[in-house]
Formats: C-alpha cells, structure tokens, sequence
C-alpha cells in the first residue's frame, strides 16, 4: 500500500509518497481503508520538526481520517467490515484525575496520531477500537473530515465557554479552518458573530459561512470596530486561534465579565496582558485545544442531523501531500484542506 512519510525534519519536499507493508490489525484493532484525511497546522510542526513531540522516524502525518473498516482483529465486538468509521485522534492514561473525571482531553500523558503515533496519511491505517468512531448513516468520509474543526470549536464554544443564544462572539482567525468551523457553530448556537480576518475578500467568505458582522483588522482598529458593533458593551466572548497583537486588542474588546476561549497562537506565542484590567473587568481566560471522543460523536450527530458543514477550500490527492503543505504555508487558502485515496 501507500502512504506519505519522511526521514528527516524539514520543508514540504520531505514528504515521499512511497509503498509501505500493508498492516495487520491484532487483538483490539480494526484496519480502516481511508478514502479521506485532514490537514493541520501541527503536521507542517511535525514536518519541521519544531513541535517539541517526540517524533520516530521515519514518520507518518496525520490526526484525522475516515473510511471503512476492511478487516477486523480479534475483541473489536461492535465492529464489522464495512462499517464507516472516523478516527478519534488523541490517547490517554486512562487512571489519572482528569481521565476518571471524564476529561481524557486534560491527561498529561496524552498522545496523538501523527505525532507521538504513526498517523493517517496512508491507504490504510490499523487502529485500537478505542480510536475509531462509527459515523452516522449518511454522513461520507468527506463529511466527517471536514467536521473535526467543529469538534475544537465544540470543545471551547461549548464545553468550556459555554456560549449562550444571544450572547455576542468574536472570532479571530475566522477564514481558517478553525476560525470558519467556529463561525458555522456559533451560528447554530443562536450567537451574534463577528467574524474577524486580514482582507475584504476573507470578510465577504466569511460572511457567506454565516457571519453577522466582519472586521478587517488591516484596515481599521480593531478594538474600536468591536466596541462599535457592540454599541460600546464589548463582546461576551472571544474565540482566538491567532495569539499575538489580535489577541490583546479583542481583550480590550470584551464586555465586563467576558471570556475569551484560547485555541491557538501562530502569530504570536507570548503577549502582554493587563492583570489590572482583567481582575478589574473579572474577564476570564481559558486554554482550549483538544476535544474528547463524546465531543466528537456529539458533532457528528449534529452534522448527520443538518448541522452546516464547515468551508472545505481543497481536496488534493493523498500523492501530492507536499503540495497540500505548500497551501497551508501560503495561508492562502478559506476553509479546510484534505486529501482523498481515491
């Protein structure tokens, strides 16, 4: 079979695709013969080498797939062959705190496909059943991989953030995958969203993916554009997956007593923040950043029960997986990028 691999950090021309043993799944694993993956911002870290994980080489990309289950290995009750099947990225201890909470997501010895694990860039993939979801009749292995944004978005909007119909969300970053995901739910949400991007053209998609209101940050103070929408409240929460100068101004931004729900921070790991202001305003911070496996069964419910699929901006073929990789580099792009097997 084939799959995409390298065997040395560096840019998009270390990605091979290349023929690899077929796998053999053993007792608890099913194998997935995956039509569809995600592309991700920590594949291009794990690529360069610059995500601090611990990465085997050489090594195969991937967190996100879905497809059809094409054998199954002893004690996988609950799965047959051709079942339609996604997978559930993340592992975990299983005995700590947080795990027995029902919190697997805030385990310290968490692991991922595709970076501490071998991933889904690959025709096919052998995985414990404890990391493959049966889907909803329907919903097609496209459908799904472009659905685990909402499940990030879930997690932080809904999960930990608790955004109400009503309230007013801010999103930075909203014509990327997470950003645009984020806008699709809290529209379903009953929010007033405000979409926030670098250039009119990503302001008009993003009012197209169901926006009320956009800022270009580029063109006008962002604060003040926010304050303006807001008659002078402020928003009740902002959904940032930017970091960097964005994030302080939509601080300045919030109402008395807002959130803000952290899911990123490529344009700006380390920022000033006013302690003053925040115990002042009792604003509240939260890190966000992975879901947990009910999360992700939650989504795909929704999506099979008419939740709007978030923007899809590409799919390129599994072969030119490098050229994915250039796409995302460029941040030219609206929506999601997959790759297709077939």
């Amino acid at each position: 079979m084939k799959a995409v691999q390298f065997d040395a950090f560096g840019g998009p021309d270390v990605l091979t695709f290349r023929d690899v043993p077929a796998p053999v799944p053993g007792a608890g694993e099913i194998l997935v013969a995956v039509h569809c993956i995600g592309v991700n911002h920590l594949d291009i870290d794990v690529r360069e080498g610059l995500s601090g994980l611990p990465v085997a080489l050489p090594h195969t990309l991937g967190t996100e797939a879905a497809g059809v289950v094409a054998a199954v290995g002893p004690d996988t009750a609950g799965f047959s062959v051709g079942d339609a099947v996604a997978t559930y990225a993340f592992r975990s201890c299983g005995a700590c705190d947080a795990c027995t909470a029902g919190r697997p997501n805030l385990c310290a010895k968490i692991g991922t496909l595709g970076a501490h694990d071998p991933g889904t860039y690959t025709e096919q993939d052998a995985l414990p059943i404890e990391r493959v979801i049966k889907l909803p009749e329907g919903l097609s292995a496209l459908d799904a991989v472009s659905s685990y944004k909402l499940a990030t978005a879930w997690e932080a909007l809904v999960e930990t953030a608790a955004l109400q119909p009503g309230e007013t969300v801010a999103i930075t970053g909203a014509g990327g995958a997470v950003g645009s995901a984020a806008v699709v739910l809290a529209k379903h949400l009953g929010a007033r969203v405000i979409g926030i991007a670098s250039s009119a053209a990503r302001c008009a998609k993003i009012e197209q993916a169901g926006a009320d209101h956009t800022i270009n940050y580029r063109d006008t103070d962002l604060t003040d554009a926010m304050l303006t929408l807001t008659g002078g409240k402020g928003v009740d929460l902002v959904f940032d997956v930017a970091g960097g100068d964005s994030l302080v101004a939509a601080i300045k931004g919030l109402a008395w007593g807002g959130r803000v729900a952290l899911v990123g921070a490529h344009a700006g790991e380390v920022v000033p923040v006013d302690m003053v202001d925040l115990f002042r305003r009792h604003l509240t911070i939260y890190g966000c950043g992975r879901y947990t496996r009910p999360i992700l069964e939650s989504v795909f419910a929704a999506r099979a029960d008419g939740l709007a699929a978030p923007p899809v901006h590409t799919v390129v073929p599994l072969a030119r997986a490098a050229d994915a990789h250039r796409l995302m580099e460029s941040r030219d792009f609206f929506g999601r990028i997959l790759l297709t097997t077939q």
